[in-house]
């Protein structure tokens, strides 16, 4: 079964790169499912590993502002005090509503201002299961089952998005149906328990950015709505958006789309781009029946293309579309996915951060016509075409440190709001560090993020 899932995974890689030399796919997050290669050449997001590897923000703790330099090197302390972020040190907390803000206010900034910064995580099985969990977790029992070290490296971020620990480019997913998916108490391979999720978020004291499998049906959001609604804690912000990447033909959510859209006869060039928001609307509708109809924990997402405003402006022209959004229900936020291409340093620097700012420049354009503040459901680095060992190698060179501090001052400039949210957390090529156990001086990425954050309250 393993080897038919790599098998696989290699081969969504070469339909991805094949889709995007024809202008299929406009550039590829199929990678990321693949478990293989691929390039984020036209501004989709990237790959995950091998398939051999199997294996910041407008306000940020004290501790970080005090500066990852003079912790370089202390073994698993990502540059902060043991215990001196707040947000992090909940981690003592149970994980179900615990440590809600005191005043009734939200904990973390609210999307579209200052940017900030979050974060994907990698499926668990590419990563392996150590750089998230405790090791012989008792699945049945346990309260915490969280690595202590991933968790205090999650103290600069504002947003946890769950992406790949969803499933969410599969089809046949069991986190499609409410009643095949994971429990609390199963075992947590991929997907993972939404529950866990959920506490993850509790814990660290960070908003919860949860993408709904496309085969989920109008009872499954309304479910999943009041899970999160009581279980999440009240001082965190809930970010919905409907699959990912729509836009994308390597995956099979688009040819979902596709279908639906034409049968239902939706309006527009592209049914696809039709059929997400409409799917869209209704799914931030059943959110806002359980949260409250202009809740401030509710941040809508509708996301497109980051090298290309076409899905931005045909996004637009459905939501105004009767059929498609009869209730006129619009989005919080638009998102797009910044990736620096490049195998060098000197070419992420050079060219790879000026491109990127051009096209989030131009989705600015679209987001904001329509009233929308542009945000980031990934991005980061994207060095994938130098091969796994050539990528890996530069994720620890000591120049990625400025790259970062030069692309967030980038996106900055061009209008991107917060939060931008790295893909990913760790892992090899995109990963800002490798692994969780990594010190701060082999993680020159995680460390530029670190100093940006301190550089910018």
């Amino acid at each position: 079964m393993k080897e038919a899932r790599r098998a696989r995974r290699a081969q969504l890689v070469m339909l991805c790169s094949l889709g995007c030399v024809l202008g299929a796919c406009g550039g590829g997050d199929a990678a990321k499912t693949s478990g293989a290669g691929g390039s984020a050449g036209n501004g989709g997001s990237s790959a995950g590993p091998s398939a051999a590897a199997g294996q910041a923000g407008s306000s940020v703790g004290p501790d970080v502002k005090a500066g990852a330099s003079a912790a370089a090197g202390s073994s698993g302390s990502s540059g902060r005090d043991a215990g001196s972020s707040a947000r992090a040190a909940a981690g003592a907390a149970s994980g179900s509503n615990a440590g809600s803000s005191a005043n009734g206010t939200l904990i973390n900034p609210a999307p579209g201002g200052k940017l900030f910064v979050g974060a994907n995580f990698w499926n668990v099985e590419w990563e392996g299961a150590g750089d998230y969990f405790a090791s012989g977790v008792n699945w049945a029992t346990t309260q915490n089952p969280w690595n202590p070290t991933f968790l205090a490296d999650l103290a600069p971020y504002h947003v946890l998005r769950f992406m790949d620990w969803n499933l969410t480019n599969e089809a046949n997913n069991a986190q499609a149906n409410w009643d095949t998916r994971p429990k609390q108490t199963d075992a947590q391979k991929e997907p993972i328990a939404f529950e866990w999720q959920i506490d993850l978020c509790n814990r660290a004291k960070q908003d919860y950015w949860v993408t709904i499998p496309h085969q989920a049906n109008a009872e499954y959001f309304a479910k999943l709505a009041q899970l999160i609604h009581d279980k999440l804690d009240p001082g965190l912000r809930v970010y919905v958006e409907w699959s990912n990447e729509v836009w994308n033909g390597t995956f099979p959510q688009r040819a979902y789309a596709q279908t639906q859209g034409k049968n239902l006869g939706l309006a527009g060039t592209d049914p696809a781009a039709s059929f997400l928001v409409y799917q869209s609307v209704r799914a931030f509708e059943a959110f806002e029946a359980v949260f409250g109809k202009g809740s401030p924990r509710l941040v809508k997402v509708i996301a497109g293309q980051a090298a290309s405003s076409g899905p931005c402006q045909a996004h637009v022209k459905a939501l105004s579309d009767a059929k498609i959004n009869p209730n006129h229900t619009q989005p919080t936020v638009y998102a797009v996915a910044p990736y620096i291409k490049g195998n060098s340093v000197s070419d992420l620097s050079s060219k790879g951060i000026p491109e990127v700012t051009t096209w989030i420049q131009d989705n600015y354009k679209c987001a904001s016509g329509a009233g929308l503040p542009l945000i980031a459901y990934e991005g980061g680095q994207d060095s994938y075409a130098a091969g796994v060992s050539a990528c890996t190698q530069l994720q620890h060179d000591a120049g990625l440190h400025d790259v970062y501090t030069k692309f967030l001052d980038a996106m900055v400039s061009a209008k991107l709001s917060g939060p931008l949210m790295q893909y990913t957390h760790s892992g090899q090529c995109w990963g800002l560090k490798e692994k969780t156990s990594d010190t701060l001086d082999k993680s020159p990425k995680y460390k530029g993020v670190v100093d940006w954050l301190a550089a910018h309250p």
